[in-house]
């Protein structure tokens, strides 16, 4: 139970730096960061049986790196619009 209170804590927070911190610059590589580390971790973790591979672990990580990319996305809508308000004031 606590541990997945924890993950839930740290998956909000990853989102939330993907979106505001590294997707929201001038280097869009940065905001690939989290969605890549979260791909990797995922097959890792099921891989090395510290989850089990069915079909609800399967369609959370699923959601959770369709999330990051969706963040990723939005913080570099962010950055652009940024951008764009400065050129046109």
């Amino acid at each position: 139970m606590l541990l997945g209170i924890i993950f839930i804590i740290v998956s909000i927070a990853s989102l939330i730096l993907e979106k505001y911190v590294l997707a929201n610059n001038s280097h869009a590589w940065l905001g690939a960061i989290i969605p890549v580390l979260s791909i990797i971790f995922i097959i890792g973790v099921m891989l090395t049986d510290l989850m089990r591979f069915d079909a609800l672990n399967v369609l959370l990580a699923v959601a959770y790196v369709s999330l990051s990319f969706i963040f990723w996305g939005q913080g570099n809508d962010l950055y652009h619009k940024r951008i764009v308000s400065k050129i046109y004031e």
